[in-house]
């Protein structure tokens, strides 16, 4: 953990260097000397640093309140209608005038904008996701350059986009590459972020030069692991370069091949002997090596790139059984059973997310015991920041491409500026152990298939035919093309869920997103009932933490009615359900005061998610995953999250150290007998201690059971006699202690409240 902080305090260091250089190749920043100018300004100008976006700029020079406190988000939707420009007047380094080419180089703009320097336009920008560079050699002075970022009026231009296409789609945000939660979810406002959100650079080099390069593992054994290297070649001329691989200041393999001019990309094998394996968390060691690539013409080293990355595979095993099919992931060849949540982005103002809290929040992850995050398809493409982190940390990443909710635009248009999005997307993470797998993005398929758009909509059957074979294009070739073809070793999934909760198969095969005890409003036992074969989304809300909401309260006194608790509750239904569902669980429950209601919420949210995530475990090895919606918070906001926006952990985060342990003692209400549910790589031959507690202390049962369990095994075990003290007890006085022990070490315990919620 020293080790990674220490690199991201030097990545931080780096990135405010004035001038980097890498052997040939000069990388000028620019950061500095920037000005906001804007058509509501009362001054002309308004000084900035880049990467930030207007939302932040305005907050900073406090021209606007800040966007997650009190009631405020109506007063602060018309910044993105109005338009905006970033001006930068910069010198260019000396070094870089006399080099072959200079770039200019946008790591990330939100979202329109046209692009100029000295007053020749470069580019015009519509994609948040991709990087948008120019050559611009010709155009740079060595003093007084002016490069101008004018962004329109996005929602008039969405807006006026959005009326152009035919046939209608369901989603306005869905002809612009653009964050969905920007535009509004049920947890998020509606704050579209308009800016230069990721850092802008000046890119020279001669000869030749490293664009890309990234490592990813094709197959491994005890002996050996063979890598393969990709690596994206710009060049200003033909002729003959060499790629070497190092590690611990050895070359491993030299690979000369003949570079045409322009970019070329390559893959060359290289073998390592005697791999040490990354794994995920509980599983293993997460090992990382760090591999110089360097380009090199004859003996002129003319760039390189350090590329740190842990050898691993991923399979997704989809194996037809008498039921359905399997779902479920190996890593380095062992069946994993994942534990975790679904991850949206940490900011609604995206430049406001900081790698120390996503370090933070992750720990908080990994300390409760979970193997794999899923990067919800409405938001962002998260940083190198997450993954390095998740890296260090074993959480494997269950990555979506950003599309979510709505059908697409099926224009060669779109379909080109999606696939460069992935391009950049898949070359920039794959380097990283922690990706795991590649999904096309979020309920597309299920909305297609059970929204009933095509009626709302009006669609004709030749429009309906017309959408769907847009989203078979985009889905179904264009993405998983772009994974096989520079990734090649991750599998991808078209869309999740598979199959919509309504649907019986959703439960026997694929993904599931089950959500009939949120949205169909069923008791949570219900949870027991609704098992797939692996649940990638589905939870219960609670407030979050009580100084949370005191502190986006501005001295508003607080209760359900308040309107700040409204303001930060973006669910129609959620504040009724919520207490619905505390009067259904805790009724003799007569909280004093808001802030006991507040904690009574958060009691039934992790009284839900108990059911919910015991039924999936001791449905092991038919269920492989449970990931619950959700880890994280974008502001201060009444959610399914586990851990608010602030970072504290709700009751039911606490819960998860033992939800989510390697070993779950828990006990089936049908037939009161216990199971053992064990994700170790190990076999367990142990004691398992059961008794039976009255409210008063007076224990009724007592028993011990042998323990024989293979590993990575789920199994229940019968105590004699158990039965028939539970259906003899009052079973709302009563609880069930559970603890299984090798000899004098203990392997696990419980406390099961399971016939009713404890306070």
């Amino acid at each position: 953990m020293r080790d990674l902080l220490r690199g991201l305090a030097l990545a931080l260091m780096l990135s405010l260097a004035s001038c980097s250089q890498h052997h040939g190749v000069i990388e000028q920043p620019l950061t500095e000397g920037w000005t906001l100018t804007g058509d509501t300004l009362e001054i002309n100008t308004l000084p900035v640093k880049v990467p930030s976006v207007v939302q932040q700029n305005l907050f900073d020079a406090d021209m606007i309140p800040h966007p997650y406190y009190g009631v405020v988000e109506d007063e602060l939707l018309w910044i993105s209608d109005h338009p905006w420009t970033y001006t930068a007047h910069f010198d260019a380094q000396r070094q870089l005038l006399h080099l072959d080419a200079v770039e200019l180089v946008f790591e990330g703009i939100d979202t329109y904008a046209s692009v100029t320097l000295n007053g020749e336009k470069l580019f015009e920008a519509d994609n948040q996701f991709r990087i948008w560079k120019a050559d611009v050699k010709h155009l740079l002075k060595d003093k007084d350059n002016v490069l101008e970022v004018h962004f329109p009026r996005y929602d008039s231009l969405q807006q006026a986009f959005y009326d152009q296409h035919h046939p209608k789609l369901p989603e306005k945000y869905a002809v612009s590459r653009k964050a969905p939660y920007q535009h509004g979810w049920d947890w998020a406002p509606k704050y579209k972020n308009v800016g230069i959100w990721k850092p802008v650079k000046l890119v020279g080099w001669s000869d030749a030069r490293l664009e890309n390069a990234y490592i990813v593992t094709k197959e491994v054994s005890e002996e050996q692991a063979v890598l393969t290297l990709h690596v994206d070649v710009e060049s200003v001329a033909e002729g003959e370069l060499v790629a070497e691989i190092r590690a611990e200041g050895k070359t491993l393999q030299s690979f000369p091949f003949e570079q045409g001019k322009g970019n070329q990309h390559k893959l060359f094998n290289f073998t390592i002997a005697n791999p040490r394996l990354w794994w995920p968390n509980e599983m293993g060691d997460q090992p990382l090596y760090d591999f110089e690539v360097e380009l090199k013409q004859q003996d002129k080293l003319l760039d390189s790139k350090i590329i740190r990355t842990g050898i691993k595979t991923v399979e997704m095993v989809e194996d037809p059984d008498d039921i359905g099919f399997s779902f479920y992931f190996k890593v380095n060849g062992v069946p994993m059973y994942a534990k975790g949540a679904n991850y949206v982005p940490e900011e609604m103002i995206e430049t406001w997310i900081d790698a120390n809290n996503t370090l933070r929040l992750l720990r908080q992850a990994q300390e409760v015991h979970f193997n794999m995050l899923r990067v919800w398809g409405g938001g962002i493409y998260p940083s190198d920041d997450f993954f390095n982190i998740c890296d260090s940390l074993g959480i494997l990443v269950w990555e979506d491409f950003m599309y979510a909710g709505t059908m697409y635009p099926y224009d060669s248009a779109f379909l080109e500026n999606a696939k460069t999005e992935a391009l950049e997307q898949v070359k920039r993470l794959a380097s990283h152990p922690s990706l795991a797998l590649w999904c096309g993005g979020n309920e597309i398929s299920e909305g297609y298939y059970n929204w009933g758009w095509q009626q709302s909509l009006g669609w004709t059957e030749e429009e309906d035919q017309a959408i769907k074979a847009g989203y078979d294009r985009l889905f179904e070739g264009i993405l998983p093309t772009v994974v096989s073809t520079f990734d090649g070793t991750r599998p991808y999934w078209p869309s999740s869920p598979s199959k919509g909760w309504g649907r019986p198969e959703s439960l026997t095969q694929g993904d599931v997103h089950y959500w009939g005890v949120w949205w169909g409003e069923l008791p949570y036992e219900v949870y027991r009932e609704k098992v797939g074969r692996f649940n990638s989304e589905y939870g219960y809300q609670s407030y979050p933490d009580y100084s949370t909401l005191q502190s986006i309260a501005l001295g508003e006194p607080l209760s359900k009615d308040a309107k700040v608790i409204a303001a930060h509750q973006k669910h129609p239904r959620g504040t009724r359900q919520i207490d619905d569902f505390i009067h259904r669980y805790y009724p003799i429950a007569q909280p004093k005061d808001f802030e006991e209601y507040v904690h009574l919420s958060q009691l039934s949210q992790a009284y839900g998610m108990e059911i919910a995530i015991e039924a999936h475990r001791t449905a092991k090895p038919y269920n492989m995953g449970t990931l619950y919606w959700q880890l994280n918070d974008a502001w201060p906001v009444t959610s399914w999250s586990s851990i608010d926006y602030f970072g504290h952990p709700k009751v039911f985060h606490e819960k998860l150290k033992t939800l989510f342990a390697p070993v779950l003692l828990s006990l089936d209400q049908k037939d009161f007998q216990v199971f053992v549910t064990s994700d170790l790589l190990r076999a367990i031959n142990g004691e398992l201690s059961v008794s039976v507690v009255n409210d008063d202390g007076t224990r009724l049962f007592e028993q011990k059971v042998k323990v024989e369990l293979n590993a990575n095994e789920n199994k229940k075990f019968y105590v004699d006699g158990l039965d028939d003290v539970l259906r003899q007890s009052d079973l709302q006085k009563v609880v069930v202690r559970l603890e299984l022990n090798e000899g004098d070490t203990l392997v696990a315990k419980r406390d099961c409240y399971f016939f009713a919620p404890s306070l």
